[in-house]
């Protein structure tokens, strides 16, 4: 009897136990099924691309950049061949001592520091199928060795591409810029990038990027478990960027940066008539092939480390007083404010006293009677003090924004600064202090806290040549396909209107006129041969060192189509120093040569 009931417990036991066991087999299967479930449906694609990454490798086809073209349909900057050695990441070695053999080993074969790599790797974010550039302008006997040694190399890869050629070296640098390869963090910003890509970093090769670029194409390429190449199973292919033809004349171009040879400054020319850039030259400059080909670390901080900054493009990001250049709009604000008539003269023996503080004129002796014509002319800096005093600075500072000072000219490049037209508010807020009338009278001549880009200097000369109207200045001229097809073309916009009376107009031309052909005039040194040139000379005091020298011209003056603006640093004076620089230009514009220019001083 107990024998029995001993049994049926234990039986009951083992029921009990065998259920609890089968719930929870049947548990673990339902598990199993539910993740088996997950993975096809959810997870079934990212898995299959996953298994297919691990069998294809898709290779990037760069596409070639587009070409760039003068006016003249010379090529400025073109494409040839190279060789460039990258990794894949994910096919390199697991191991972290054959991982490290393997880059000792590139080390020795492409003289890159195993640390860099390391660096680039750790910047790569997700992209472990995509190739990551190591060397860039490997030659042809170097790539061969590394192919010989791919077995012991995993995960590297040697491709072809096309990198960037310019035609002429540094000429025309700051305007045709530099590329360079895509950064993470310019990556995760743009779309249509993959990493490895070469773009624009400045000039038009980066503000016309989206132009130039092409679009990549792919090598799917099956591979083993090793990563060994096995075959291609399809290519898609590239489609190359489009060109770009600009409005510079790379002759006009040369002769710019050849005569500011030897200095640190600008030379820029423009038309006048449409904003058409014909020149910019701002040096020092720097060959951007070096940066096609790879620059080193080293290299690169040796180069921003320069205190000539190469890198930096004056005419646009340089700031500077405009000096002289501008009293043209001293002038126009105060006849247009009908605060001074034409004939109206103001006395100037060769200082000029505010309260207890002297304001000298640049010629010590004085300019004796002097009136609106004739302070242009000779660049009576004391007409300019009683002018200002007149104007104030508000109606001054209006004035001279109609101009385009203190803010961008507009040009398709990267990076412009807006320079600074001060008021009150202005010194108040950042200086603490009041404004006084000597800052106004400072102002008035283009000194003191005024501060301009070449860019707005040469665009408030060109408004004097079209009496009123700044077209917006721009480099390109057209974009076409590689076929030829037109596809963009840059139309004349205007970017100011400065309104003012016909006869004010005419009394500013004609006084600019005289700078050049008269006998007193400052700018007599840009006098050309059978062409009449107006102009204005500038001397713009450095409180940091020599003088800034300037001249801006524009020609013929009874039919403007070409204006000029010369901006030295530190050289002295723009009459002696910039005028004959301008000259030079417009000889070369208009075909003159040297030779045959007979006017002298």
């Amino acid at each position: 009897m107990l024998w029995d009931q001993f049994l049926e417990r234990k039986e009951a036991q083992y029921q009990k136990r065998i259920k609890v066991l089968a719930g929870l087999i049947i548990l673990a299967l339902g598990l199993i099924v539910v993740r088996l479930g997950y993975l096809q449906l959810v997870e079934g694609e990212r898995y299959s691309e996953l298994s297919a990454r691990n069998r294809v490798r898709l290779v990037p086809i760069k596409a070639q950049r587009g070409l760039i073209y003068d006016c003249h349909q010379e090529l400025l900057v073109g494409n040839v061949s190279s060789f460039v050695v990258s990794i894949i990441p994910a096919a390199l070695p697991q191991d972290v001592d054959a991982r490290r053999i393997s880059f000792q080993l590139l080390q020795q074969l492409l003289n890159v520091d195993p640390q860099e790599i390391e660096e680039k790797l750790h910047k790569r974010e997700l992209r472990y199928y995509e190739p990551l550039r190591i060397k860039s302008n490997v030659d042809r006997f170097t790539a061969a060795i590394v192919e010989e040694h791919r077995p012991e190399l995993p995960g590297v890869v040697v491709q072809t591409e096309s990198r960037r050629s310019y035609k002429f070296d540094a000429l025309g640098f700051h305007a045709l810029g530099y590329v360079g390869e895509i950064s993470g963090h310019e990556l995760a910003l743009r779309e249509g990038y993959q990493a490895g890509d070469i773009i624009g970093q400045s000039g038009v090769e980066k503000i016309y990027d989206h132009y130039l670029k092409g679009r990549n194409g792919w090598l799917h390429i099956e591979v083993d478990a090793l990563g060994r190449e096995m075959g291609i199973l399809g290519r898609e292919a590239p489609w190359s960027g489009h060109n770009l033809v600009l409005s510079l004349d790379h002759q006009l171009q040369a002769r710019a940066e050849d005569v500011l040879e030897g200095y640190r400054g600008v030379i820029l020319a423009v038309n006048v008539t449409n904003g058409e850039m014909l020149a910019l030259a701002s040096l020092p400059a720097f060959n951007p092939n070096l940066f096609a080909q790879g620059i080193t670390r080293q290299a690169w901080e040796k180069l921003r480390r320069n205190r000539n900054y190469p890198l930096t493009n004056r005419a646009t990001q340089g700031l500077y007083p405009p000096g002289s250049i501008f009293k043209v709009v001293t002038l126009m604000s105060a006849l247009e404010e009908k605060l001074v008539t034409p004939q109206q003269r103001f006395a100037c023996q060769g200082v000029y006293w505010i309260s207890t503080w002297p304001y000298r004129c640049w010629r010590e002796e004085g300019h004796g009677l002097v009136s609106a014509h004739r302070s242009l002319v000779e660049s009576c800096d004391i007409y300019y003090y009683q002018l200002g005093l007149r104007i104030k600075v508000d109606k001054l500072g209006k004035w001279a924004r109609s101009f385009g000072y203190g803010r961008p000219s507009g040009i398709d490049l990267p990076s412009e600064l807006s320079g600074l037209v001060p008021s009150p508010q202005w010194k108040e807020r950042t200086q603490n202090m009041p404004w006084f009338p000597g800052n106004t009278v400072m102002m008035a001549i283009g000194q003191g806290y005024i501060l301009s880009t070449p860019m707005q200097m040469l665009g408030s000369i060109a408004a004097i040549a079209n009496r009123g109207v700044i077209y917006r200045p721009h480099l390109l001229k057209e974009v076409r396909t590689k076929s030829g097809r037109l596809i963009h073309e840059v139309k004349p916009e205007v970017m100011y209107r400065v309104h003012a009376a016909p006869e004010h107009w005419d009394i500013i031309q004609k006084a600019m006129v005289g700078v050049v052909q008269s006998r007193r005039g400052t700018g007599k040194r840009a006098r050309i041969q059978g062409i009449r040139v107006a102009g204005k000379t500038a001397t713009a005091q450095n409180p940091h060192g020599e003088d800034h020298a300037a001249f801006a011209a524009y020609a013929p003056a009874e039919n403007p189509v070409i204006a000029v603006l010369v901006y030295l640093e530190n050289a002295g004076g723009g009459g002696a120093q910039a005028a004959p620089l301008a000259r030079k230009i417009l000889e070369a514009y208009f075909g003159i040569p040297a030779e045959e220019n007979l006017e002298t001083e």
